[in-house]
């Protein structure tokens, strides 16, 4: 049998819940294998109504986690991310100190009326 690292996302924002995502399903990898979505993944969304002359930044923290057979969970890499609202979309990589794990993210805040 070859090692498979079953990884999930944990996302830390404000109004949040904790839950792992994929939240059914976990996302199971073999050495030198990828993973692409067919389609996007939202791993965390909110709407957040702005006043003008306030703070436009949220901060929001990603953890990539592996779990092995025994259930014990590992943190691959943690990251906080400071996001202005609106922003341009801005894309970061997430990885294992090793540079053997990564996942690319892709940040998005779109301005909203109504």
């Amino acid at each position: 049998m070859g090692r498979v690292g079953e990884f999930y996302f944990k996302i830390d924002g404000e109004k949040m819940m904790k839950a792992p995502f994929p939240d059914k399903v976990v996302i199971k990898l073999q050495k030198n294998q990828s993973f692409t979505s067919k389609s996007d993944m939202n791993l965390w969304t909110q709407f957040k109504t702005i006043r003008s002359g306030k703070d436009n930044e949220l901060e929001v923290s990603v953890l990539l986690r592996e779990q092995d057979k025994g259930k014990k969970d590992q943190t691959v890499s943690e990251h906080k991310f400071k996001i202005n609202l609106p922003q341009k979309t801005e894309y970061n990589i997430l990885q294992d100190k090793e540079e053997n794990t990564k996942a690319k993210l892709r940040i998005t805040s779109v301005r909203t009326r109504y």
